[in-house]
């Protein structure tokens, strides 16, 4: 028996757990980031909407993602990791195959409410088994190791599904891909035990914390608003440019194709995945998780200038340099590891929620936001009964974003410092 049990244990390791959730995590990525980037304007079409009403449908998303966060972290602290990882895949499937079985616009907003309330559990569950599972100085890579990885989805799959929908119809695409959720969910169940993900310990103290004092914890915490704050500048390039309007606004200035598009919109992504391990080894050897979020976010909200002013002195190729530029300088979340240094352990899962509240709220404020920047730039142009927005629409709406990355920099100044090989 003891064998049989030491088999288990092996076959449960924390890096074959992280695997799994990192798995879901691309899996929602995709969902999120690869399809309404690439099927904007199929949307549009199907769900007769212009960019405002887009922007609005998308960010339904954005919405139940952003409001579940902190009773995700209070859940993933005190429950079985299993149970709430089989949870999460099975109502973000769902939510796909709603979204794509319908042209009611009520109806496919509430499958995008179920991608995101799946998804809601998607990060905050590699966040809690990073810091249970790892040691101190190994945290901060897991984490953006996670993100970087999460990030492959958009990545591979942003121009594979221009490429596919060229020879399928996107509606068959979507379905099969809301499908493969319920086999990724079996797989969960099979590879996670019922005592994975958490030290038991840091659940009981969880459960006689209170949720309401976890919550009194982290809302009178000045260090835990300004790392919310910071997150949400810090992740508007992700959410409004790379998981939206990125593509568009490729294909408007250089007059590309939607494949083309998609992969230089992807560049955001890749950059995340060099610079996110990049910065965590960074941050151990200077020793300071401020100092390096201090230079990312000035290099983030430069390259971004650069990306909504340079015009067309900066060639297509030269656009793809620049995007991988804002995903890379964009990627040192170090906010959340600096967060489970700062406050007690026990209110962890809860506190990242707080924290990633903050980077959800930028898809939820500026997807619509640039949305209506765009609709109120448009010069009344229409084609085959869609309206047709020119380059300056969109560089009026993106620079909000740009405006958001230099309030960013003003944040993380304020930020406390501390050492990365804390415990």
């Amino acid at each position: 028996m003891s064998d049989v049990l030491s088999v288990e244990k092996k076959h449960h390791s924390p890096l074959v757990i992280w695997g799994v959730l990192v798995l879901f995590f691309i899996y929602q990525f995709i969902a999120r980031s690869s399809f309404p980037t690439v099927l904007t304007e199929e949307y549009m079409k199907y769900f007769c909407l212009d960019a405002k009403g887009v922007g609005a449908l998308v960010s339904c998303y954005y919405i139940v993602y952003t409001l579940f966060q902190i009773p995700v972290g209070i859940i993933i602290d005190r429950f079985n990791l299993r149970l709430i990882a089989i949870f999460a895949v099975i109502t973000c499937s769902t939510g796909v195959l709603i979204f794509v079985s319908t042209q009611s616009v009520l109806i496919a907003s509430i499958g995008q409410m179920l991608v995101g309330l799946g998804s809601a559990f998607s990060f905050l569950m590699i966040l809690k088994a990073s810091i249970d599972l790892f040691p101190p100085e190994k945290r901060a890579l897991m984490m953006t190791l996670a993100t970087s990885v999460g990030c492959l989805g958009p990545v591979v799959f942003g121009p594979l599904v221009a490429i596919i929908v060229r020879s399928f119809d996107w509606i068959s695409v979507i379905t099969a891909y809301g499908f493969v959720g319920y086999l990724l969910a079996g797989f969960i169940w099979y590879i996670i035990d019922e005592d994975s993900g958490t030290h038991k310990s840091t659940v009981e103290n969880s459960k006689n914390i209170g949720i309401m004092q976890s919550l009194k914890i982290i809302v009178s915490s000045p260090q835990a608003w300004i790392l919310a704050i910071f997150a949400l500048m810090q992740y508007s390039p992700l959410s409004a440019l790379a998981d939206l309007w990125g593509t568009s606004y490729i294909k408007k200035l250089y007059n590309a194709d939607t494949a083309v598009s998609s992969l230089a919109n992807n560049m955001i992504y890749l950059g995340m995945i060099v610079g996110g391990p990049l910065f965590s080894y960074f941050a151990v050897y200077i020793d300071s998780y401020k100092k390096t979020m201090i230079l990312s976010s000035i290099a983030c909200a430069t390259v971004f200038a650069a990306i909504l002013f340079s015009g067309h002195y900066v060639s297509l190729y030269g656009m793809f340099a620049l995007f991988f530029l804002t995903g890379f300088f964009s990627s040192a979340t170090l906010h959340f590891t600096l967060a489970a240094v700062l406050l007690p352990r026990e209110v962890r899962g809860a506190l990242s929620g707080f924290i990633n509240t903050g980077s959800m709220l930028s898809g939820v404020i500026l997807m619509p936001l640039i949305g209506y920047l765009i609709d109120s730039s448009w010069d009344g142009t229409i084609e085959n009964g869609i309206k047709v927005y020119h380059l300056a629409d969109f560089r009026f709406g993106l620079s909000s974003v740009f405006v958001t990355l230099l309030l960013g920099v003003l944040f993380v100044f304020f930020m406390k410092d501390k050492s990365p090989k804390t415990a």
